[in-house]
């Protein structure tokens, strides 16, 4: 059975879960489609389709009861942080806590407006645990997750930074995007950057050596 971890970290200064916004008020509108589940599909990417990162997928989900959503989505890096990034914007120090920025690219592939819409894209731990970003208060520069940018019309587009935090020392598996218990998760795998490889000389060795 999947273990999820969301919200169990009172790490951040502020911290904002779950999704937002309005939708939009039309009677004229059709009925919106049911909501994505493995047997139920719609157009846009298979359910359980395995992605590496840069590769893009059209997901498909119904953010509330009379809003569809369609988007172009691909997570584009994943890179493992110290713990001291968070130094002057955390409350309390989780022990064993490993942060992780990921950036993903957004493209709006429908037609309403999904403005202040937070995308159900969680991390996925080695433990098989998921979990959501995490949005820091303030002017946090370094990454700051959130939901989707207001207003996000059709044919928006926005490059975003997801912070999330695995506990207990765990690492990413991967990225999932996953809007409904029961679907077969679309995911994203793919080198992840740690932080001793961070100002590293891309330079190859035999380069470096000194000669003559």
């Amino acid at each position: 059975m999947r273990r999820t971890h969301l919200g169990t970290m009172p790490l951040v200064t502020a911290l904002v879960l779950g999704a937002t916004g309005c939708a939009p008020d039309d009677p004229e509108a059709s009925p919106a489609p049911a909501a994505t589940t493995a047997a139920d599909p719609v157009a846009g990417t298979d359910p359980g389709t395995d992605l590496r990162f840069g590769e893009e997928a059209t997901v498909v989900w119904q953010p509330e009861a009379d809003l569809a959503g369609e988007l172009d989505v691909s997570v584009d890096a994943v890179a493992e942080q110290a713990p001291s990034v968070f130094d002057g914007w955390v409350s309390e120090v989780v022990p064993d806590a490993r942060p992780y920025f990921v950036t993903v690219t957004l493209a709006n592939a429908g037609e309403s407006d999904l403005g202040g819409q937070q995308v159900p894209i969680y991390l996925r731990d080695d433990a098989g645990s998921l979990g959501a970003p995490w949005t820091l208060g303030g002017d946090f520069s370094e990454c700051q997750s959130g939901p989707l940018p207001t207003p996000f019309d059709a044919g928006a587009e926005a490059e975003m930074c997801l912070v999330y935090l695995v506990p207990d020392g765990g690492r990413v598996r991967d990225l999932v995007f996953e809007p409904t218990e029961g679907y077969d998760p679309i995911t994203w795998s793919g080198e992840v950057t740690r932080p001793a490889e961070k100002g590293k000389s891309s330079e190859p060795k035999q380069d470096r050596k000194k000669h003559g």
